[in-house]
């Protein structure tokens, strides 16, 4: 009858896991850097672009599509490392199951 009980106690353990790496994941930053170095772009577990640093000596002379390619590519490896942490937390917590279409959801 007290069975199912060691169950529970799993979901419940799982479900503090899940809320603490939630927690982590939120409270996560991450720096992207263009492929040139000189745009960095900080973001958060939450998507959110948190700021932008330019070098300014690549401000001297540099034409504003440049620029703004630098910071689409800086912004995207932000994402991008916000992503592989999330897989990296969500792996820990499954001890790396593999969970259809969580990669998928990642792309």
């Amino acid at each position: 009858m007290l069975k199912g009980l060691g169950d529970i106690g799993n979901l419940m353990r799982l479900q503090k896991d899940m809320k603490g790496a939630q927690k982590r994941i939120m409270g996560a930053t991450r720096e992207g850097t263009s492929p040139n170095g000189m745009v960095k772009a900080v973001m958060n577990g939450e998507y959110r672009l948190m700021g932008i640093s330019i070098d300014p000596d690549y401000l001297k002379g540099v034409l504003p599509r440049d620029l703004e390619a630098m910071i689409v590519a800086a912004t995207n490896d932000a994402v991008d490392q916000i992503k592989e942490f999330y897989v990296s937390e969500m792996q820990k917590l499954t001890g790396g199951l593999d969970i259809p279409g969580l990669g998928a959801f990642l792309k």
